[in-house]
């Protein structure tokens, strides 16, 4: 199944550079929009099987701005899962301000393992819901390349059905704090050089079991080996100081903390993760990435040294689907402990 994926994934390229030739719009110059939009095709643990589409928008407000992009996905998957999400980063002229956002809903079937890091596979519990999420953030530029300004998010969960475990009609969290962000990356999406530093904190005001601060880091650094190959690296951790809702902990896995471990199957109040990527041209528009990263969960900062680790490594190509706006479509496979494994399809770097 997977393998059948994975080569129609390959076979939609003509696609993605019929998109691209469709639209002669360059993000190098001042209001013009470069727009990549193909079919998606993939497997992850947390979805099996899916298929999709997806939109990317990559624009300039300015032409000394940096560039901007606003992606929106559809998808629905072999679990019967449907997915809807937009998302973006947008400068203003001259970088004065900048604003994320991510707005998402979906009808979800998952399972449940409980808290901790060492939760047995025996443990595995089905459950239906229905989540949604918004979050926004508008920052401030205090200096070049540094950014702070408030943050605001809600989630919820509604038509909750545990397999075993009672069930609730609708679970709500609403957080507001502030963040401070530097940002000196040459291209958000396919950075080669820079370096990136995310700190959060965040009350969560209404809704939650103990309404906790949460500190979250996300720390990203990026080295040249070579003309065409880099080094990235990132640790990314966050913490909540009082009890909360299952979906609210901090999870291990997905595209964007732990590649090939199933999103939520280690989840507790912390979590600290570290990835590694070597990035690398091979011949024109093609690349390759070689990639291990290492995290676990917590339910206090001093349970750090006492916890596992959990591993993976992972491996994909880079096709330069936007030669412009240097955007890239990637796959990538990443294998974990005890059989955990999973393809994914996305344009731009998962770091």
């Amino acid at each position: 199944m997977k393998v059948v994926l994975l080569k129609i994934a390959f076979s939609l390229l003509p696609l993605v550079l019929h998109a691209k030739n469709t639209f002669h719009s360059s993000p190098k110059d001042s209001g013009k929009i470069s727009v990549l939009a193909v079919p998606t095709l993939g497997y992850a643990p947390e979805t099996r099987g899916y298929a999709g589409a997806v939109c990317q928008l990559a624009f300039k407000t300015h032409l000394n701005t940096r560039l901007s992009s606003v992606k929106t996905e559809l998808q629905y998957t072999q679990k019967n899962q449907s997915i809807a999400e937009i998302s973006g980063t947008v400068f203003s002229p001259g970088e004065k301000w900048l604003i994320t956002f991510t707005a998402h809903h979906s009808r979800f079937p998952d399972f449940w393992w409980g808290t901790g890091i060492n939760t047995p596979e025996s443990n595995r519990e089905s459950y239906n819901s229905r989540r949604s999420w918004f979050e926004i953030a508008t920052l401030k530029r205090v200096r070049n390349n540094w950014f702070a300004g408030p943050v605001l998010r809600h989630q919820q969960r509604s038509h909750i059905a545990f397999e075993q475990s009672p069930s609730e009609n609708l679970l709500k969290v609403t957080a507001v704090g502030l963040q401070c962000l530097h940002d000196s990356r040459n291209n958000l999406l396919n950075p080669q050089k820079g370096s990136y530093m995310d700190v959060q904190l965040i009350r969560n005001m209404a809704g939650t079991v103990g309404n906790g601060i949460r500190l979250m880091v996300d720390g990203r650094t990026y080295f040249k080996t070579g003309e065409n190959s880099i080094i990235a690296g990132r640790m990314a951790f966050s913490h909540l100081s009082a009890p909360t809702h299952f979906f609210d902990m901090a999870m291990l896995g997905g595209d964007k903390n732990l590649r090939g471990y199933y999103l939520g199957r280690f989840r507790d109040r912390g979590m600290l993760v570290f990835n590694s990527e070597f990035r690398a041209k091979l011949y024109r528009r093609w690349g390759f990435a070689l990639g291990a990263a290492s995290g676990t969960v917590f339910t206090q900062p001093a349970d750090i040294y006492k916890n596992p680790f959990k591993p993976t490594a992972n491996a994909g190509i880079r096709f330069l689907a936007d030669r412009k706006a240097n955007i890239n479509m990637r796959i990538d496979y990443a294998i974990g402990l005890k059989g955990q494994s999973g393809f994914y399809f996305a344009f731009g770097e998962a770091f």
